[in-house]
């Protein structure tokens, strides 16, 4: 059986999500060729100063349907790739703008100051450091950059007389959590409603509301842990292994140098700061779109790293490798309309959404948001990826919500809170294998703790949410 299972394991941490928009085309155009046409009507309406097209419940009728085959087929991703550039676009100068920033060390150097500061505060340290990271995550989708700060963090609780696991909690929990709640999140916030024609950055006022809820859970969970550790260090998660790593003392010297906050680094990190408070006020007063948005993600990208001290030539190589790992997010766009395209243009999508209406229509609302739930978390652990998961499932379960009336904004908020219900501890989870072997725990403990607080923590809290948003009409 253990054969079997690593199989398993490791074909599921190598499935790329392209692999899997392909088979789905495959078999969405072989059922356009089984199920029977149909449309329903649809009405323009104006949508935040911008004209929407939804649909018109109760006025679905049988239309001729026109069978997808490679004919029809063969210009479609060209086709996906030029509608939805302008969003690509942005979701491109916006990662290579947050890398070049990286790049300065600005950022790194602000959480070392930050850990300094904060270091004799005891169990107030938790929640400190839980909310910084969570909200680098929340707002500019910090992920791999964060794994280095766990050389930092695990040393430095093993000092305070805590253990290296409380570190792997406080590094991985906050940026996944974070990462799902999505404040400005391009990577799945921006995408998710990119995807489902919602306004970009809508409804962030709800969502810091939920980023608040979440961390401070979240911080509460691994205080729990702390005090009980307090009581009786034997209960350790990494008791054994935390007597060699005290031994080993394993924080370079020379990395508190590489964080050292200089004066070029303190003046990056306010520029940035006044970079995302000029996005707020653009968003929230100006109704900024795709241009203006991606506009100051530009100028951001230029010049925040020179002032943090890169070269010309650096921060253009920087801006570029941002660029190159958002890529396969930007295809991904791109090959998921095909997924819309084949449906709609075979005249089934509205027979298919009209179908699944028949049954959803009589749930409550809050039923449906998590039935849209379950259905993301699913795919996200299986995809791995919370953009390649937006681009796969929003092009399905946004036009349902106008068949059934129901609010895109809470359909992408069901789609963001369930990409943090399974990914950060799934076996074949190789961020977290990293974090755990570099702050040296065992793996498959860190996996069996935190399967418990996503299972009876973290997925009842985000149930909870999501009831609100429905109570509350989140739009």
């Amino acid at each position: 059986m253990s054969v079997y299972r690593q199989r398993l394991i490791d074909f599921m941490s190598n499935i790329n999500p392209l692999v899997v928009v392909f088979l789905m085309s495959v078999v969405f155009a072989l059922l356009t060729y089984v199920i029977p046409g149909g449309e329903f009507e649809r009405h323009t309406v104006q949508v935040m100063g911008q004209a929407r097209e939804t649909v018109v419940p109760g006025s679905f009728h049988a239309a001729r349907s026109h069978p997808q085959g490679f004919v029809q087929l063969w210009t479609v991703f060209m086709r996906g790739a030029l509608e939805g550039a302008e969003r690509s676009f942005l979701i491109m100068i916006s990662a290579g703008a947050i890398t070049a920033i990286i790049a300065t060390g600005a950022i790194n150097a602000g959480i070392q100051l930050l850990i300094r500061r904060t270091g004799n505060l005891g169990m107030g340290f938790i929640p400190v450091m839980v909310f910084a990271t969570g909200l680098c995550s929340a707002t500019f989708g910090m992920y791999e950059e964060a794994i280095p700060f766990i050389l930092i963090i695990a040393p430095l609780l093993l000092s305070m007389g805590f253990d290296s696991m409380i570190g792997v909690f406080i590094m991985y929990w906050s940026i996944a959590v974070g990462f799902a709640c999505g404040i400005t999140n391009p990577y799945n916030v921006g995408i998710s409603q990119a995807i489902a024609n919602v306004p970009l950055y809508s409804g962030i006022g709800f969502r810091i509301v939920c980023f608040l809820v979440f961390m401070t859970v979240t911080s509460l969970v691994i205080m729990r842990y702390a005090r009980q550790l307090k009581k009786d260090p034997t209960r350790s998660l990494s008791f054994e292994e935390d007597k060699v790593n005290r031994a080993k003392e394993h924080v370079d010297p020379a990395a508190r140098e590489t964080f050292e906050m200089t004066p070029r680094r303190a003046l990056a990190l306010m520029l940035t700061l006044a970079g995302f408070i000029i996005l707020m006020v653009g968003l929230m007063k100006h109704g900024w779109g795709f241009r203006e948005i991606g506009s100051l993600y530009f100028w951001m990208g230029i010049i925040i790293p020179v002032t943090g001290g890169l070269t010309l030539s650096e921060m253009i190589d920087r801006n570029i490798e941002g660029m190159r790992s958002v890529v396969i997010a930007v295809v991904m766009m791109s090959a998921a309309q095909i997924l819309y395209f084949i449906l709609n243009d075979a005249h089934i999508l509205d027979t298919i959404l009209n179908f699944f209406a028949g049954y959803m229509n009589h749930l409550p609302q809050f039923a449906i948001s998590y039935v849209m739930f379950g259905i993301s978390a699913l795919m996200a652990a299986l995809l791995g990826s919370a953009s390649g998961t937006a681009a796969t499932l929003m092009p399905i379960l946004a036009p349902l919500a106008d068949v059934l009336h129901f609010s895109k904004q809470i359909v992408v908020r069901a789609f963001q809170v369930a990409t943090g219900a399974f990914n950060f501890w799934m076996p074949w989870d190789g961020i977290a294998f990293t974090i755990c072997a570099m702050a040296g725990v065992k793996f498959f403990r860190y996996v069996k703790y935190t399967a418990k607080f996503a299972i009876f923590v973290y997925v009842p809290v985000a149930l909870v949410m999501l009831l609100v948003s429905v109570l509350i009409g989140y739009h």
